[in-house]
């Protein structure tokens, strides 16, 4: 039998509910190419903090690497919850 305490539970209301739709509701207020340049650059600034490697030689690419994966991850989960919020958004009862 599957047990969800507490925390699991708060994380998943908070990725699979509250912020889908806080991210549509950003993206009718800034847009939503400027949401998608934040994401990029929080998920960047993400992949930069949890570089391990040394940002020389072999470590760089390493470092870019694991940068650029997180922004990817990033952009395609905002873009995936604006697409779905937007999709519920319209349906009418």
């Amino acid at each position: 039998m599957l047990r969800f305490g507490l925390s699991r539970l708060v994380v998943v209301v908070l990725l699979g509910i509250a912020i889908p739709f806080a991210i549509h509701r950003l993206s009718r207020l800034v847009g939503f190419w400027p949401l998608l340049a934040a994401a990029i650059a929080a998920g960047l600034g993400y992949g930069a903090l949890k570089a391990d490697n040394a940002w020389s030689g072999a470590g760089l690419a390493d470092n870019l690497l694991l940068m650029a994966t997180s922004a990817l991850i990033l952009v395609a989960y905002v873009a995936l919850c604006f697409v779905v919020a937007k999709a519920i958004a319209r349906i009418r009862l």
